[in-house]
């Protein structure tokens, strides 16, 4: 089943923002923006399951607040050497001024 599930106004997030999305099953999605861009991927880290949110957020990356592991918020990649294991990504687009990100 696919939802779209608004995560709030465009002009709430400013450049290199987060905000967490919790879906009714309890999954956590972190919707991000960065040079202009809407970002949506699973609020965990794949290298010690902790929460992405509050981590820094450069260019297209997004930082692990607890280790510093780094993910692209395009297609949840990691970068260096503690996880191999990418994180899992949401189309999400702006729509009439809302943000909208879609969750299967």
């Amino acid at each position: 089943m696919t939802v779209a599930m608004d995560a709030g106004a465009a002009e709430d997030y400013g450049d290199r923002t987060s905000k967490v999305l919790e879906t009714d099953g309890g999954l956590s999605i972190l919707v991000c923006r960065t040079n202009g861009e809407f970002h949506a991927v699973e609020n965990r880290c794949s290298h010690l399951d902790q929460e992405l949110d509050g981590g820094a957020i450069k260019k297209c990356y997004i930082f692990c607040p607890v280790h510093g592991a780094r993910f692209d918020l395009r297609d949840g990649t990691p970068s260096g050497t503690l996880t191999k294991t990418p994180i899992r990504t949401f189309p999400v687009r702006e729509e009439d001024g809302r943000v909208v990100v879609t969750v299967s």
